[in-house]
Formats: structure tokens, sequence, C-alpha cells
């Protein structure tokens, strides 16, 4: 009876705690359904946060890795590489990052294009320096340096052309990409026109006309009006809009063609591009004429049995002292007009030089500009490291203007090595009557790198630019013979002597389109100098 009072006694109990129990179940539910909701909610704002921040992290990414790649393909569009249909669109990337960006951020995003592009197509330059001074260390020294200034310019395109991109005024950007290539051009002592956009079309004749009609910088911002167009159709602009801009872009294309297609006529000349195959940068001195005088004659030779109008040779052959002739280790003294690069000494300093045979008598023309470190170092008293990387001691001057040749009947622009790159050059031989342009090289430095395209590109263009034919010889080549349309008519194999010779047509002379292209050039500078200034005004007029 205890034990059923007992067990009665605690049923009450028993139920109390099991409703208890079933009560505290109810409310821990609750508590664990509010705990699981909250859990959810805190596991989903983390999901987001994270979900932003790789977005975030992945814009970054884009806005630092999408400019620097467009940088590598157009690297890669021109020499030595030459996957030229790169040109068309390796702006695009940039020009889509600019779309938004703040001043500062299109500056950068150009900059890190730059940085893409110098980094290959400047490349040859460290190998260059490593041969030079047997240092893999000094090699890369001015290679980044370089590099790293060079990208300046295509940051000052970004920066003028992201505000245009704001307002729409997508026709402008080409002309900004053309100022800046002018620009660069043109700066004394640090003028530096070096792969221009243009170079990337030198394998497409067809399409190089624009450079005869207004320049090479025109060209270029041909080059940079199809790459807006392709980051147009991307950003998925007005249909209306973008179909003019590519009605213009095709009617360029057209035009160049048919202009490709109605070559000039006239006199020709019979020329040999003469190759002795010497390594004149870093043989000995001794040794490099020994082989000029063996090799040098026997291309001569060939020249007179043909009768031809002109044997171009290389740069930096002879040694000259006043107005005196060159000092040469072959003797020069046909009928055959000959031009060779010789050194001349006089008593105000030094001068490279480019020395003409008539048949009969020498006359001569100095450089007018001559290759920074190279050639010159300005501040060089300053500079104590220089001496480091085995930079001659001494300084050549460059010669005021160029001078224009006569040789027989031609009328010959000589442009000594470096001077091939500057198209002003060029110009003022055409504005002077020459109907002949001749490069005489010294190379041999850059052998074996992607340097030598990129000279090559430019002697086509110059022949382009002026309408008139081009022999280029070079030590250990190749040498190239280049008809007025820019196509290559004949060339050397390199590292051995060789003549390249070919029939050209002489160029017309022509006083207005050496002007055109002056005009054009200030066009696109003037197009730059409006871009910064639109900048500039906007950005006064948005401050309250």
């Amino acid at each position: 009876m205890r034990l059923s009072c007992t067990a009665l006694q605690r049923l009450p109990r028993a139920s109390a705690f099991r409703t208890a129990a079933l009560r505290r179940s109810k409310s821990t539910t609750t508590a664990g359904a509010a705990w699981s909701d909250s859990t959810t909610w805190n596991t989903s704002r983390q999901f987001l946060r994270k979900r932003r921040a790789l977005a975030k992290k992945g814009g970054r990414l884009r806005a630092i890795g999408f400019p620097f790649l467009g940088g590598v393909l157009g690297a890669l569009a021109l020499p030595p590489f030459n996957l030229f249909l790169l040109c068309f669109v390796s702006l695009v990337p940039l020009l889509l990052g600019l779309d938004g960006a703040s001043g500062r951020a299109a500056f950068a995003r150009g900059y890190l294009y730059g940085l893409g592009f110098g980094s290959v197509n400047i490349f040859w330059l460290a190998q260059f320096v490593t041969k030079w001074t047997h240092s893999p260390w000094l090699g890369s020294v001015p290679w980044l340096i370089v590099v790293a200034l060079f990208a300046l310019y295509f940051g000052l395109f970004a920066y003028a052309s992201q505000k245009l991109i704001a307002v729409k005024a997508y026709w402008a950007i080409p002309l900004v990409w053309a100022g800046v290539e002018a620009f660069r051009s043109m700066i004394p002592y640090l003028y530096f026109p070096w792969a221009l956009s243009a170079s990337a079309l030198v394998p497409l004749p067809p399409l190089l006309q624009p450079a005869w009609w207004f320049g090479p910088y025109m060209l270029s911002a041909w080059i940079c009006w199809i790459n807006v167009i392709a980051a147009m159709m991307m950003k998925a602009e007005a249909a209306k809009t973008t179909r003019r801009y590519v009605l213009v872009g095709v009617g360029v294309a057209v035009a160049s063609i048919l202009s490709f297609l109605a070559p000039p006529s006239g006199p020709t000349a019979n020329v040999i591009a003469a190759q002795p195959g010497v390594d004149l940068a870093y043989l000995p001195k001794d040794e490099q004429m020994r082989r000029l005088s063996e090799s040098v004659p026997d291309l001569l030779r060939v020249g007179e049995a043909s009768h031809r109008d002109l044997i171009v040779l290389p740069e930096g052959i002879g040694t000259a002292y006043g107005e005196k002739a060159p000092v040469l280790p072959f003797e020069v003294s046909g009928s055959t007009p000959v031009l060779v690069g010789a050194q001349r000494h006089a008593e105000v300093g030094s001068y490279q030089s480019l020395y003409a045979w008539d048949g009969k008598t020498w006359q001569y023309a100095d450089k007018v500009r001559l290759v920074i470190f190279g050639e010159y170092v300005p501040f060089r008293d300053s500079l104590g490291f220089v001496d480091s990387f085995n930079i001659p001691s001494g300084d050549l001057i460059a010669a005021t203007e160029p001078k224009t040749l006569t040789i027989g009947k031609l009328r010959v622009g000589g442009l000594v090595c470096f001077e091939a790159l500057f198209e002003e050059v060029a110009r003022h031989h055409a504005a002077d009557g020459a109907n002949l342009l001749a490069v005489i090289s010294m190379d041999d430095w850059y052998h074996g790198t992607g340097a030598i395209g990129n000279l090559e590109a430019a002697a086509v263009l110059r022949a382009v630019e002026n309408r008139l034919p081009l022999v280029r010889s070079s030590p250990l080549g190749r040498s190239v013979v280049i008809d007025a349309l820019g196509r290559i008519v004949a060339q050397t194999e390199p590292d051995q002597p060789a003549i390249a010779r070919a029939d050209v047509v002489l160029g017309q002379p022509s006083r207005v389109l050496p002007l055109i292209h002056e005009i054009a050039r200030w066009v696109a500078l003037l197009a730059l100098v409006a871009s910064i200034l639109f900048r500039f005004t906007s950005r006064n007029a948005d401050s309250p």
C-alpha cells in the first residue's frame, strides 16, 4: 500500500515534470528555430560579403590584368612577332577599363598597358646591354628604367581619353593616340619614336597607304579607330552611331587598297644594297678592317659590272678628317656612285656622317639625330654610374639640319641608322627634292634581337610616307630594297656577304605632301592638348 501511495504521490510530480518538460521542449524548439533562422541569415550575410569581396578582388584583377594584357597584345602585333591583326584589338581592354574610371585610375590603367607593351617590345634592350656588359644584372637595369618611363606615355593617353569616353566623344580618341605618338617623337634630347603602332601593318602594304596621305601618326590613328569600334560594340553603343564609325573605318581601308593598286610611274634607277657580312660591333677593329677589305671589293665589282646607279654600304666603315675624303679599308674609284658611312673628325668635334662618291668626287652629310647613351650622354658629368656600362667616353655632335645629296640623276636623302625612326628627317629630304631614300645602318649591336625588325619596319614607313623608294644596307643584314608602296622588292640572307639589287621607280618631288604631314602632326598634338584641357575644365565645372 505504501508503495502504491508512494507511486500515487509521485504520479502528479511525474506528470508535472512531463508537462514542464513538454513546455520546455516547445520553448526550446522555438528558440532553436529562431537560432536556426539567425544562423541562416548570418551565413547568408557572410556569403554575400565574401561574394562582394571576391567580386571586388576580381574587379581589381581585371583593372590590373586586362590593361597589362592589352599592352602585351600590342607588342605582339609589332616586329619581331608580327601578329599584326592584334593591333586592331589590343587597345580594347584599356578602352573598356576607362569607362567610369577616375582620372587617377585611368592614368594607372594606361600605365599598366605601357608596362605590358614595353616589357615585351623593349626586351631587346636587356639583351643588348647584357651582351655589351657581360652582366645580366646590368642588362636588366636600363630595360626596367626605359620600360617604366616609356609607360608614362600610355598613362597620358588613358588620362586624356577617359573624359572623352565619358561624354561619348569617341571620334577624338584616335587623334589623342596619334598626338601621344607625335609628342614622344618630338621631345628634345629624349625623343623616342620607337614602335609606332603603324609599324604593325608593315606586313600588309595595301593598308599602309594612309601614311602617304597624312603621315604615320594618322595611320596609327586609324588603327586606334578600329579599336574604338570594337570597344563600342562590346559596350553595346547605339547601332546608328557605331555604324557611322564602321563606315569611316572601312572607307579608309578601301581607299588605302585603291591607292596601293595605283603605283607610281616614271624614271627608274637600278640600285644595290651591299651587305659586307662583317660584324662591325663586337669584332676587334683590326679584324673588322681586314674582313671589310676582303668582302667589299667583290660587292663593288658586281655593281660596276652591272652599271648600277647607286651602291649603298653600311654606316661606320671609314674615318674622315675635316673636309677630306674618307679613309676606307678598300678603294672606291670606279664610275658607279657609292654611299658609305664614316666618322668625321672636325675642329669642333666628331660627327657620324654619310659620304657619297659620284664617280669623281666625295661629298658628305652629317647625322642630325644621335642615339642617346650611344652617341651622346646628356648630363654626362652628373651621371658617374654610366661608366659601369662601358659607354664610349666622347660625345658626337649632331648636325643642325639634314642635307640632301645630288649623285648623278639621283637626289638622295640619306638617313644614318637611328635617323630612319624619325619621319621628319625623311620628310625634310622629300621637301628638298629627294627622289630616293638611303639608310646606312650599323645595327650589329642588336643582331639577334627584336630591335632589327622594328628598325626595318621604320624604313618601310619612311618609304610609304614620302612615296619614295628606299635602299637599306646593314653589315650583317638583312639588307633590303623597298619600293614606294612599302613592298620589299629585294633582300639578302643575313650573316654573309651579299647584295640586294632591284630596279625602282624614282619618286616625284613634292613640297605639298610634306606640308600636309606637318599639319597632320600638329593637329594630333593639338588634339592631345585640347583633351587634357577639356578634362580640367570639366572637372572645374563639376566641382561645387
